[in-house]
């Protein structure tokens, strides 16, 4: 049952119950040093234009050696490539070869490397002998150390049945159906209406003394957000009998799981937002953490009002979007900022984290992908380490309350009023941590648009309108507390590094061009002396 829980949960987190038509396949447009990002920009292409200064010294870009990554094995880009996919199954596994079942789409959805060896999530949109279209989720894992035909296939296991594998030895490639989410333990709770509204009931009696007679009679859950062996977001409708007249009982809430420790800082975090002068702000809401359960690491909190995201603002905005729609943009930017800085100054406490943590995560993955790049971590030790010896020269501010992953994801937007969610990673830092990581998400965001076949790039003029977005984003937050830029244009250099890196952890060889973009064109503008 768990199985089947798990399968679903995965098909409707990554496109919806009703399957979408086929698209046709694209070739990732990555070219070694493209040369309308390598070229310097004149003035009349960039209405900030720097002077010759301004620019790297002789001796190149100083994260020239990322382009490595296009040096990656071909076959590892071969398998982000839905089209080449589609044919190596449709040859390998036997029900697509013998015509019994039709495969009309393959999707890749979930890569990472680890330890030398690719992980990923497929999803595969079928056609049954009954004619019944249906999406299934499997694992694909390759280590280029093993063969793969020195796996062990169990012949006979209908495809899509528990222990079905198979190989695909030109990708290097074992396909298994998804194992149970034996680190999400909680999972087949949380999505079962019965079982869950006796855990949401006894857990909010426990741990809210305010509503310590809360009595439930019925949730109605909504998976939000499924990451197999890592997170899962439901939200739960409740209902109720006769007893809640005159009682503030919650209409929604939300239940998350987490692998690991997640789950408990956060809900420490949000503890200490609440018992701080954030809960009363007029500038943003927060949610009110209701328990925590230990045991089954389930965090429970209230709902915030919401219909839509920062993020999906800026899709439906960027680029291209008319004068008003910009106003309307900018408005809620600046709303942002306002909120960002009312957290920041709320007085409540955590974890530290500092520039050299997340320095010691990028040095991390640049040794995950040196794995597969020989060279590749002692290529860009030179620039790691001027940046860290530039941040050495700057010295940050003092800590405050921060979120941590700060993105335009994680404002929700309510009749002019916003909401901040997921405080997993909440800590204490310096505000350009926030600033930088919101900034650089903006960016990324809007190029990501780009890499869609359905959208044209981001062009000269939408880049420099972006710049001006996050500049008016940093200016509203500078109104009402203080920021060091030189602290923010060194976090964004951190985080835009990061993006670059992802493309190669997460095998999306279609967004190294726009990623590098990115960062050569921060690192030019940001004045920062890297070379």
């Amino acid at each position: 049952m768990l199985k089947r829980i798990i399968s679903i949960l995965t098909a409707i987190i990554a496109v919806g119950l009703t399957p979408a038509a086929p698209r046709a396949a694209r070739v990732p447009r990555v070219h070694r040093h493209p040369a309308r990002i390598h070229r310097r920009l004149g003035p009349e292409e960039d209405p900030r234009a720097l002077s010759e200064d301004d620019f790297p010294a002789a001796g190149g870009e100083p994260f020239e050696g990322l382009w490595q990554l296009q040096d990656m094995p071909a076959w590892l880009h071969a398998i982000a490539r839905s089209d080449h996919l589609k044919t190596v199954m449709e040859r390998n596994i036997a029900e697509f070869a013998s015509g019994v079942m039709a495969l009309e789409h393959v999707q890749p959805r979930r890569h990472r490397l680890e330890d030398g060896v690719f992980d990923g999530i497929f999803e595969l949109t079928i056609k049954g002998p009954d004619g019944v279209h249906r999406r299934i989720c499997l694992r694909g894992v390759a280590d280029p150390r093993r063969s793969a035909r020195g796996y062990v296939i169990s012949p006979g296991v209908p495809f899509g049945e528990d222990s079905w594998r198979c190989t695909v030895p030109e990708l290097r490639l074992v396909l298994q159906t998804p194992p149970v989410d034996t680190a999400l333990p909680a999972l087949a709770i949380l999505t079962d209406p019965s079982r869950a509204r006796a855990l949401l009931e006894d857990g909010i009696r426990r741990c809210s003394p305010a509503h310590a007679d809360i009595s439930i009679a019925g949730c109605t859950p909504t998976v939000t957000r499924y990451n197999p062996g890592s997170r899962c977001t439901v939200v739960y409708r409740l209902e109720y009998g006769a007893e809640p007249e005159g009682k503030d009982w919650p209409e929604v809430v939300v239940a998350k799981t987490h692998r690991g420790d997640k789950g408990r800082i956060a809900y420490l975090g949000m503890r200490a937002l609440w018992e701080s002068e954030l809960r009363r702000s007029t500038v943003v809401t927060i949610a009110e953490p209701l328990a925590f359960l230990p045991e089954l690491r389930v965090l429970i909190q209230g709902a915030v009002p919401g219909e839509s995201r920062l993020s999906d603002l800026m899709e439906s905005v960027l680029p291209g979007g008319t004068g008003r729609d910009m106003e309307g943009l900018r408005d809620v930017l600046a709303k942002t900022a306002r909120g960002l800085a009312a957290l920041h100054g709320c007085g409540a406490h955590g974890q530290t984290f500092g520039w050299e943590h997340e320095s010691a995560d990028v040095r991390k993955r640049v040794g995950r992908l040196a794995e597969w790049i020989p060279g590749f971590d002692g290529t860009l030790e030179p620039a790691l380490a001027r940046l860290d010896a530039l941040a050495a020269s700057h010295p940050p501010q003092r800590p405050v309350p921060s979120h941590r992953s700060f993105r335009p994801a994680q404002v929700l937007l309510h009749e002019g009023h916003i909401a901040f969610i997921d405080f997993d990673g909440f800590c204490e830092a310096e505000p350009a941590m926030d600033l930088a990581r919101f900034r650089a998400s903006i960016k990324q965001s809007v190029m990501r648009l780009g890499s869609d076949e359905e959208r044209p790039e981001p062009s000269l003029q939408v880049l420099s309108e972006l710049d001006g977005l996050c500049d008016l984003f940093l200016e509203e937050y500078a109104r009402v507390a203080s920021v060091s830029r030189e602290r923010v244009a060194l976090w964004e250099t951190l985080y835009l590094l990061e993006s670059v890196l992802n493309c190669g952890l997460k095998v999306e060889p279609e967004r190294l061009e726009g990623s590098m973009a990115l960062l050569e064109r921060h690192v030019r503008l940001s004045r920062l002396s890297l070379a």
